[in-house]
């Protein structure tokens, strides 16, 4: 069975973001050559990526416009946009799954 893992960059009282939707300012702050290689090793070792609609929608209007080593890899992969709303997904290589718990399962087997 494949393994579902979360990964994440968070502050240590818990913020994803800043004080607004998709303030990842504070990402700067950790994002180096480590965490750029930790990324490419991570995503090389993917079968796939998987997001809820909202961080979906974030992560692609990032990352289609995005160049370099990570962002090749990230427009590459196949993505899974967990959604019951979505009608289409613009990011390339994406499919929209409607009932995640389902879906999700079914992927992992």
């Amino acid at each position: 069975m494949r393994k579902l893992i979360m990964w994440n960059v968070v502050t240590l009282d818990g913020y994803f973001e800043g004080g607004k939707p998709w303030d990842l300012g504070f990402h700067g702050l950790v994002w180096g050559d480590e965490l750029e290689r930790f990324s490419i090793e991570q995503l090389d070792c993917a079968d796939a990526l998987v997001f809820g609609e909202a961080t979906y929608a974030g992560m692609a209007s990032y990352w289609r416009e995005e160049k370099g080593d990570v962002a090749d890899r990230m427009n590459r992969i196949r993505k899974y946009a967990c959604s019951s709303k979505r009608k289409s997904a613009e990011w390339n290589n994406t499919t929209i799954l409607k009932d995640a718990v389902a879906d999700i399962s079914r992927l992992k087997e």
